[in-house]
């Protein structure tokens, strides 16, 4: 009888748990400041990739750094970006900074959603199918190879 009782309960706090989980996943919630911060700054790393300026994406990458830092000691789902913008600021080359581009990708992405004025964007030539990121426009505007193929991609959402 106690075995039964404490299966239920373990049965009840996963399904809470996986509750919690579903809410803190929610593409259609509002974003709060910090996201709105977080896609704007990771706007200018990807214009200035997309643009070929590995100055511009390191300058811009430190900003993003320096804010998920703070994000992440209360959300530690936020140390893999915080770890990639990192990378991304010590880049040595563009190739280097592009790879570290593609995690904070993933956090955009996520974050973007379907919020309405981001657009989730695809290059099919990126290798392990982890072309993907966010933009304000639905013009093509690629990051991962800039101006060698700028216009390679498409809107997925």
């Amino acid at each position: 009888m106690k075995s039964k009782s404490i299966r239920i309960l373990k049965a009840a706090g996963l399904f809470a748990l996986l509750g919690l989980t579903a809410q803190a996943h929610d593409k259609n919630a509002p974003l709060n400041d910090a996201q709105k911060t977080f896609l704007s700054q990771y706007e200018a790393v990807r214009a200035a990739l997309a643009a070929d300026d590995l100055a511009a994406a390191k300058k811009a990458a430190t900003v993003v750094e320096k804010d998920l830092a703070v994000v992440a000691k209360e959300d530690t789902k936020a140390q893999p970006s915080a770890d990639a913008a990192k990378k991304l600021a010590s880049a040595d080359s563009l190739k280097t900074a592009r790879e570290a581009f593609k995690a904070l990708s993933k956090r955009a992405v996520h974050l973007a959603g379907s919020q309405k004025g981001y657009y989730i964007a695809n290059c099919p030539m990126v290798e392990g199918g982890e072309g993907d990121w966010v933009q304000p426009t639905t013009k093509i505007n690629n990051p991962y190879f800039g101006k060698a193929m700028l216009t390679c991609g498409s809107i997925k959402e």
